[in-house]
Formats: structure tokens, C-alpha cells, sequence
């Protein structure tokens, strides 16, 4: 017996095949084609969107210098902050558009609006930094973040929480995340809370706190020891 089929044998048994799997084997070519194409289009719009959120953050960083005494430029500067804010949700540059509006909101002696946008940006980021794998993920997905931009956060919010009265609230919110991201600076501003508070010993724990990391990292600490001075000589005092 021939071991081969006939050609019209063979040709039947392509049609029943394809009868068979004609449908799902559309389908995969079909899937796999909008995989690479999707993915194309994934990488060439998250080059696109660096590219313009980069332009548009330095514009941002050059109207941010002009702001001050500038009503026109703070203006524009908070136009180009929201814009950024909101051209790439979760992404590293909208974090820092968060940051420099609140800051700008603040100049503005606008405290409550200011509050309003680092909660928010708050809310979206983890006291944290992410671990390598969700980093990687991020990354990925094009919203990389700077792991210590939620710390700052915070110890921005506690700011403008202490300068609404809301002591309290601050005090929080510097006790979240890594204790050593920014110690120097959370440990000076729980220093000036708990002057607030009336917590004079507390408050000069951190001053000292505060300065002696500030001279380990070879930061100018003057101002530091001048709270320290101006505690010691109130507690000194027996009125």
C-alpha cells in the first residue's frame, strides 16, 4: 500500500482540518497580531507623553523661579502644574507638579488649597517606596515614582497643617514612612509643632535631634541651634 494519500486526499483532509480549526486559528493570528501592535503603540505613546512631560516640567521649573513677586508667572506656573498634574496620572513628573502647585498655593497664602493637593497626592502614594517587583512594574506601565516623594509629601502636608493650627494632624503624618528619609527636616519640624504645643522638652529633644544629623551630613545647622539657644533660655527663665 502507497504510505503517502493522494493529492485529493490530502486536500480533504486540509479542508476538514480547517472546518475544524479554521476559526480558532484566525483568532491566535489575529491576538498575536494586536499584541505587537499594541505594545508598539504602548511604547511609542509612553515616549511621547516623556517627552512632552518633560518639556512641559521645565517650562514649569522656569516659571516657578519667575513666580515669586510675579502674579502673572505664578499664574502661569499653576496652569502649567495642573496641566502636568493631570497629562500623566501617577507618574513621576505629575508627582513633582503635585509638590511645586502646593508650593506655589502656599505663596499664594492659599493654606487650604495647598492641603487639598497634597492630600491628594498623598492618597496616591505609599509612605513607602514600592518593592523592586511593583517597581519594576510601574516602570513598566510608564508611572515610575521617586521612592522617597511620598515621605516628602508628608512632611509637606504636616507643614501646612502646622501653619493651619491643625498640630495634631502634623504630628502623624511625620511619624509615617522610613523614620531616617528627610530625619533632619521632620525632626525640626516636630520641634517647631511641639513648641506650639507647648512641649518645650519634646520640642528641644528634636531641635537636638535634628542638628546633630544636620552636622553629621555637613548641613548647615544655625538656625537649628538658635531654636535649640532660644529653648534653653525659656526653660532657664523662671518666669
Amino acid at each position: 500500500m502507497d504510505p503517502y494519500r493522494s493529492e485529493d486526499e490530502q486536500i480533504r483532509a486540509l479542508r476538514e482540518w480547517w472546518k475544524h480549526n479554521g476559526s480558532s486559528t484566525l483568532m491566535g493570528v489575529g491576538l498575536a497580531l494586536a499584541i505587537v501592535f499594541g505594545w508598539q503603540w504602548w511604547q511609542q505613546r509612553g515616549e511621547r507623553l516623556a517627552e512632552e512631560s518633560a518639556m512641559l516640567y521645565q517650562q514649569l521649573l522656569e516659571a516657578t523661579e519667575r513666580a515669586s513677586g510675579d502674579p502673572v508667572q505664578r499664574t502661569t506656573a499653576m496652569h502649567l502644574a495642573g496641566q502636568l498634574r493631570d497629562l500623566r496620572s501617577g507618574g513621576r513628573f505629575s508627582d513633582y507638579a503635585s509638590l511645586l502647585l502646593a508650593r506655589l498655593l502656599v505663596e499664594k497664602d492659599d493654606l487650604p488649597g495647598a492641603e487639598a493637593e497634597l492630600r491628594t497626592l498623598v492618597e496616591r502614594l505609599p509612605a513607602t517606596g514600592p518593592g523592586a517587583v511593583e517597581a519594576r512594574i510601574r516602570a513598566w506601565l510608564g508611572r515610575d515614582m521617586d521612592p522617597q516623594i511620598g515621605v516628602l509629601a508628608r512632611v509637606r502636608l504636616a507643614r501646612v497643617l502646622h501653619a493651619q493650627g491643625k498640630h495634631d494632624e502634623a504630628l502623624v503624618l511625620l511619624d509615617a514612612g522610613d523614620p531616617e528619609t528627610f530625619f533632619a527636616e521632620r525632626q525640626e519640624l516636630r520641634g517647631d509643632i511641639l513648641v506650639a504645643k507647648g512641649d518645650r522638652a519634646g520640642a528641644l529633644a528634636a531641635y537636638e535631634g535634628a542638628a546633630e544629623r544636620a552636622r553629621r551630613e555637613g548641613v548647615n545647622a544655625r538656625l537649628l541651634e538658635l531654636k535649640k539657644g532660644e529653648l534653653e533660655q525659656q526653660r532657664g527663665d523662671p518666669t
